[in-house]
């Protein structure tokens, strides 16, 4: 009696074969298919296709959702075309098909190499593995040499036109120059010649309401671009195109590489590698007013390598946004030293600070004042702890938990009456089932007695459950606040605020905008702590 096999058909194709009908994927389909139905014991189970995708990995849905199929028993006979169908990675393949394969109790079969795991090992399948690594490679690597030789005529070989330019609809990498763009990158080159700071020029940009490159390059495009997260100038922007060549016309290019043909990972190509041809692209920027731009570089760079490793500023990482969320940044007045000789420092929103105001307000805060906010809430806390500690576990306790202690000892003795009421429906339930087999009940009671009674166990379980998730949850808040009360005590001889003091006992505090009221000048401070959150 012939074997049962449930076949699952693989069909791949790249996307340099789609051009080619005999690979294609109907075809790959109707022969796997015409296969199957002469071959006695197998059924047609299931077709798991990839089209469009490279054999270089296995990382490809149609190929996983077989793999999983195979362990599920679903189907245990694969059959592909050939191997390159199956895959050009010559060790992953190998794995596949010496390893994982067997172990399932799965057999593969190639039809156009007559290969057949059940006949046993082939000889030829290692070499075909090779063969179809080797074609992977071989291509990977003629496709680097086109990409070079288009390089080294000066072609734009990659990415998008860079904001100034559009790329020439008659030749599709060579570049044309954007007259609204450039003008716009004329301007960022102006004001950097002046010595105009990066944050400088991207408020500027801002506040002209300029869209930056890829709201930009979207628009033109007529395509949507609700998807774009950063809608504004960034200073960072502003020092990349300073310092991009292709403004005077050089193309400095293949900055970057894959680390193989099998792994696609990107790193930066040494600077001997690249390739750099002057005067390809039409320029933008003069050579007088790039040679006066890379004097002020020069100097901003000088002043910045003079500097010292900025310390890490006592708010820095638990200070945040209180509108907006983002992380604020230190600024530090070294230029006008206090009467004292110390450093004033403040801090803004990050978000501000970033896009030159475009996306949010200052929040701006003196270290000082927040240091004295913050270092008088703590003392208020070690000195309620101090003198009454019961009394502050109790308020925290009903403002954390609330009635989950509160009716903690009625919660314990429901659900110890819950557990011994669900262990006698066990034993009804039981017993049900043992009278209805001996004939003591009749159908209809039978089951209207078992619905009654499953419905009531059921009802049983989820309170049950219920219960013991939130009493859980109350024990895991209560040490919580045990642990927020140690760490008051441990840190209650501190005797001003430090870092540490902050580190130990908060987890972030926010920033609210300042406004006046009544005259006054008022902002939200909200301070969370370690293990128990916002303090009232």
């Amino acid at each position: 009696m012939n074997k049962l096999y449930k076949v699952g058909a693989y069909v791949r194709l790249s996307v340099e074969s789609s051009s080619y009908d005999s690979e294609s994927v109907e075809n790959q389909c109707s022969m796997l298919s015409k296969f199957i139905a002469m071959m006695p014991g197998w059924v047609e189970t299931k077709f798991y296709i990839d089209d469009g995708v490279s054999g270089a990995h296995f990382n490809r849905k149609g190929f996983q959702e077989m793999i999983a199929d195979a362990k599920d028993g679903v189907i245990n006979i694969v059959l592909v075309k050939d191997l390159s169908r199956f895959g050009r990675n010559y060790l992953e393949a190998g794995r596949y098909l010496e390893e994982v394969l067997p172990a399932l109790g799965c057999r593969f079969v190639s039809l156009t190499e007559n290969i057949d795991t059940e006949n046993g090992e082939n000889d030829i399948v290692p070499f075909l593995n090779a063969m179809n690594d080797y074609y992977v490679k071989n291509h990977s690597d003629r496709i680097r040499s086109i990409m070079a030789a288009k390089a080294k005529d000066g072609q734009k070989v990659s990415g998008q036109a860079p904001y100034g330019y559009r790329r020439n609809p008659e030749e599709n990498t060579r570049l044309l120059i954007d007259e609204y763009s450039a003008g716009i990158v004329r301007q960022i080159f102006e004001m950097r010649k002046q010595g105009k700071g990066f944050y400088t020029i991207a408020k500027v940009l801002n506040a002209d309401a300029i869209l930056p490159p890829k709201l930009y390059y979207l628009s033109i495009m007529d395509r949507d671009d609700s998807h774009v997260k950063t809608r504004h100038w960034r200073p960072a922007w502003i020092g990349c195109m300073v310092r991009n060549e292709l403004y005077i016309g050089n193309a400095v290019q293949l900055k970057k590489k894959v680390v193989s043909y099998r792994d696609k990972r990107e790193v930066s190509r040494p600077e001997e590698e690249q390739i750099r041809i002057e005067d390809v692209f039409p320029a933008i920027i003069d050579r007088d007013t790039w040679d006066a731009v890379q004097a002020v570089n020069k100097r901003a760079g000088k002043r910045h390598a003079n500097r010292c490793e900025p310390e890490k500023k006592l708010f820095s990482g638990i200070l945040f946004c209180a509108d907006c969320g983002a992380s604020m940044v230190a600024i530090q007045n070294n230029k006008c030293p206090n009467k004292d000789g110390t450093i004033s420092v403040h801090y803004l929103c990050g978000k501000y600070h970033s896009t030159g105001g475009a996306d949010c307000s200052r929040h701006s805060i003196s270290e000082k004042v927040l240091a004295g906010t913050v270092f008088e809430q703590i003392q208020q806390w070690t000195e309620r702890v101090r003198l009454d500690e019961q009394a502050v576990l109790k308020k925290l306790t009903n403002q954390l938990i609330g009635d989950k202690v509160v009716s903690g000892v009625q919660c314990k003795k429901e659900i110890t009456l819950l557990k011994q009421r669900l262990h006698k429906l066990e034993t009804t339930l039981a017993k049900l089932y043992e009278d209805r087999v001996n004939e003591l009940l009749s159908e209809d009671m039978f089951t209207s007695l078992m619905q009654k009674n499953e419905a009531e166990q059921q009802e049983n379980e989820k309170r049950l459950s219920l219960l013991e998730s939130s009493q859980q949850e109350a024990t895991e808040m209560l040490s919580d606040i045990q642990k927020w009360l140690d760490l008051i005590k441990a840190n209650s001889t501190v005797g001003s605020l430090n870092r540490d003091l902050l580190e130990n006992l908060i987890e972030r505090i926010e920033v609210g905008e300042s406004t006046m009221v009544d005259g006054v000048k008022e902002r939200e401070i909200k301070i969370y702590c370690k293990f128990i959150g916002k303090m009232e």
